[in-house]
């Protein structure tokens, strides 16, 4: 039998260990960057989705609220007494058609100044007002107590509407997920080009055996 050279053999092993080595660090911190990208983007979509604002000014005008229900679970409640329904069904179809112009992501991904955003809210302030007016009972304010939640109803409006715009002052939505975005491109990329590959280690071997034929 020839002689076997056992600590080459064990070099030999040692070498494809740590190319392994270095090629999973190399996936585990692409794995870990792009976790990082998902989790941004995930706040991004966050930060702009108007979809649950919408719902609850949607439930709002149809005078729903969070409450108990019968079964025991918590959820929106139908209030059994029309009189504490503000709109009916035209009427809440009307004002959502109006505000998902202004409550809407491209509005949080704009530029607005703080005077342009006070200037909008006084303009559709006084449509929503004669908008109202001119149609309260069609859309279903026929009581009188009814009409007593017209101004509550218009100041919620633009409250809510006001949050979106907000975002946009200066831009700031847009910087942040730009920053965002450059500061994660840059940690993958440069996780990619300075991959963390772990120092080879000596085999302290005493007394190598050699065998022989």
């Amino acid at each position: 039998m020839e002689d076997v050279d056992t600590e080459g053999y064990i070099n030999s092993l040692e070498e494809e260990n740590n190319a392994l080595k270095g090629k999973s660090v190399q996936l585990e911190t692409s794995l870990s960057g792009f976790a990082s990208a998902t989790k941004n983007e995930n706040l991004i979509t966050f930060q702009i989705d108007t979809a649950e604002l919408l719902d609850k000014l949607e439930h709002f005008y149809r005078g729903e609220y969070i409450g108990t229900t019968k079964s025991g679970e918590t959820g929106w409640i139908i209030p059994e007494d029309n009189e504490q329904i503000p709109l009916n069904p035209f009427g809440v179809s009307a004002m959502m058609e109006i505000i998902s112009r202004y409550i809407d992501k491209n509005t949080s991904l704009s530029h607005y100044s703080e005077m342009r955003i006070y200037e909008i809210l006084a303009d559709l302030g006084d449509e929503l007002n004669l908008f109202i007016l001119s149609n309260y009972e069609k859309m279903g304010m026929d009581s009188k107590f009814k009409k007593t939640k017209f101004r509550l109803l218009i100041v919620t409006t633009l409250h809510s509407i006001e949050s979106t715009y907000r975002k946009a002052i200066g831009g700031e939505t847009m910087k942040e997920i730009n920053q965002s975005r450059i500061i994660t491109q840059s940690d993958i990329v440069g996780q990619r080009a300075f991959p963390q590959i772990p120092q080879r280690k000596k085999f302290n071997i005493i007394n190598p055996r050699t065998w022989s034929g």
